[in-house]
């Protein structure tokens, strides 16, 4: 699958075939790249169905709840985006999964909205099968049957063929957010009890469904209403919508569903856990991430241009008890001069790799690097130390990026 993955990347000079019986030499196509020629589909549908039907296993074998050690990196949402995809292989695993030092995390919506979901979920199911303890994938909510009938990727199969994480025992990741108290009792256990398969998440794990669909909630925009800034306030501060054992949560009106987390929520959910910080994805963030909740909550998106936007691309490198926030830069032009990691904390740079893949449409060429990479300052919380603590500073000399401590 790889290997056809490479020849669906690169364009490919047209030749002359063969003689034919009439004696003439039909000249094949140009390939352009980001196309699959004159592969037949239903031969690649084939293998990926295989693919499939050997990671049933692979998947059902997993924990609900899957516990990873430094250092991994933490990727969002992708959305049929091969493009940024490729782009983060090239500078992240560019010698392959099986021979780096790191763990692989994906925080789920790989399908819908972009023009390779197929492509991309056949990416990420051949590196887990080859490297499954290593090369993690988490439901998000565009992995439900109903959701993708109504978005693209149900249209995307048609024209082509036809969960979360715990890091260190620290960072809690997650494709959407954090679940109301009053769904569960043991956090590990319940949602380790969540049924395998799970078709109709709506309907079967009420806390698997809010664990894919909620979001934080937001402070009010400059120059919002005070009533708008004064409901802000009542929702960060008291039992909203749920009662008195979900202090903190308020219905999720923007999505219909699930619920949204205020500060309060979360730090109760981060001390009653025993977790440092909550990394997540689901929401489009115009740098690739932001940091919210006073430090302690990450959100990060890891498909640049999103539905013809101006966003970028990050990821997230959690490291003994560090996080470093990294921005991938795949705009056609860049700066002259080498692609270099920042790190506020130390004041060194490194050199990076530069990727190449092609622009969408264009056939031309967009490049992938790696323009910010901020590690944390020295942690002085030792794994023996309990819970740690978050904040948020910025280094207006190098990149403008927050920096944030174990």
């Amino acid at each position: 699958m790889i290997n056809g993955l490479r020849y669906f990347e690169r364009a490919c000079r047209g030749s002359t075939a063969a003689g034919s019986s009439s004696g003439q030499q039909p000249q094949l196509e140009d390939k352009p790249a980001m196309n699959w020629g004159q592969v037949e589909m239903k031969g690649l549908a084939r293998c990926l169905l295989s693919l499939c039907e050997m990671l049933q296993t692979v998947f059902s074998e997993e924990p609900r709840m899957v516990k990873l050690r430094s250092p991994t990196y933490i990727l969002g949402d992708i959305h049929g985006n091969y493009h940024d995809l490729v782009c983060f292989e090239k500078v992240l695993w560019r010698l392959g999964t099986h021979l780096s030092p790191a763990n692989f995390l994906f925080l789920g919506d790989y399908v819908d909205r972009g023009q390779f979901g197929v492509e991309v979920v056949s990416y990420l199911f051949a590196q887990k099968a080859m490297s499954p303890k290593k090369f993690i994938l988490l439901r998000g909510n565009h992995e439900i049957r109903d959701i993708q009938e109504n978005f693209t990727f149900k249209r995307e199969c048609m024209a082509k063929c036809g969960r979360r994480s715990i890091v260190d025992g620290k960072i809690f990741c997650v494709h959407g957010g954090i679940p109301r108290p009053s769904l569960y009792r043991s956090l590990e256990r319940d949602l380790n009890a969540v049924p395998c398969p799970l078709p109709s998440p709506v309907d079967q794990s009420p806390l698997a469904w809010e664990i894919m669909w909620s979001d934080p909630l937001h402070p009010p925009q400059a120059g919002a209403s005070a009533a708008g800034a004064a409901a802000a306030a009542t929702a960060d501060d008291d039992a909203s919508d749920f009662g008195s054992s979900d202090v903190g949560f308020a219905f999720n009106k923007r999505r219909g569903t699930a619920c949204c987390f205020s500060y309060q929520a979360l730090d109760s959910f981060l001390r009653a856990n025993k977790f440092s910080h909550v990394i997540r994805a689901h929401e489009v963030q115009q740098v690739g991430f932001q940091i919210q909740q006073k430090g302690k909550l990450l959100t990060v998106f890891s498909s640049s241009h999103y539905c013809n936007g101006n966003n970028e691309a990050a990821c997230v490198l959690a490291d003994h008890y560090k996080i470093r926030l990294i921005r991938l830069d795949t705009s056609s032009t860049h700066h002259s001069g080498t692609p270099a990691f920042y790190s506020s904390a130390s004041g060194r740079t490194s050199p990076s790799a530069t990727a190449t893949t092609s622009s969408p449409g264009s056939g031309g060429v967009r490049s992938g690097r790696i323009v910010d990479a901020i590690d944390s300052a020295s942690s002085s919380t030792s794994p023996g130390e309990g819970a740690a603590s978050a904040s948020v500073t910025a280094d207006d000399d190098e990149c403008n990026l927050p920096t944030i401590d174990l």
